[in-house]
C-alpha cells in the first residue's frame, strides 16, 4: 500500500520526428510549470473560500467589505478576549477597536448589521459568563482590592529618611 502511494507515473505523449534529450527535458519542464500553476491556483481558491467562511474576529476593513453594515457597542470590560469564544459559538463577525482617547480604555465592538440579534443573544451570553466567572473566583478581586489599598498606603507615606552617623573618637 505504502509503495503505491510513493509512486506516481506520469504519462506524457509527444508527437515529434525525432525524440531527443531536449525535445524530453522541454516537456517535463512544461509539465512541472503547468503542475506548479496547477498547485498556486488550487490553494489560492482553498484559502479563498477559507477566508469566505471564516467566522469571528476580522479587521474592520473585512466587516465593511461584506457590504452588511456596521454597528457598534462600546465595551470598557477588560476580559473582552473571553468573547471571542461565544461570537464564533453564535457565527458572529466582528472586529473590536480599542479607543485610545480615555483614560481607562475602552472598546468599541463593530459586527454586521444584520447580525443585530443573534449578537444581542450572545453579548447576554458573554455578560452572564463573566458574572458567573466573578462569583466563582472571589479572590481575585479580594487581591485587587488590596493591591489598591497597598499602593493608596505607600503614597500617603511619606518618604522620610534620616541619614546621621555618629562620630565616635
Amino acid at each position: 500500500m505504502e509503495e503505491e502511494v510513493n509512486q506516481r507515473v506520469v504519462s506524457l505523449s509527444v508527437n515529434t520526428s525525432k525524440m531527443t534529450a531536449g525535445v524530453l527535458v522541454n516537456t517535463m519542464k512544461n509539465f512541472l510549470v503547468r503542475e506548479h500553476q496547477a498547485l498556486n491556483q488550487h490553494a489560492a481558491e482553498r484559502q479563498a473560500e477559507r477566508k469566505a467562511h471564516e467566522h469571528g474576529k476580522m479587521t474592520l476593513k473585512d466587516l465593511m467589505a461584506q457590504n452588511a453594515g456596521a454597528e457598534s457597542v462600546v465595551i470598557s470590560d477588560d476580559n473582552i478576549k473571553s468573547f471571542d469564544r461565544v461570537a464564533r459559538k453564535y457565527n458572529i463577525d466582528y472586529s473590536l477597536k480599542r479607543d485610545k482617547t480615555q483614560d481607562p480604555p475602552k472598546y468599541l465592538l463593530f459586527f454586521k448589521a444584520r447580525d443585530r440579534d443573534t449578537m444581542m443573544t450572545a453579548f447576554r451570553e458573554y455578560v452572564q459568563k463573566n458574572e458567573q466567572y466573578k462569583q466563582k473566583h472571589p479572590m481575585k478581586q479580594k487581591l485587587k482590592e488590596y493591591e489598591e489599598m497597598r499602593k493608596r498606603l505607600n503614597k500617603q507615606r511619606s518618604k522620610e529618611k534620616h541619614k546621621h552617623q555618629e562620630r565616635s573618637l
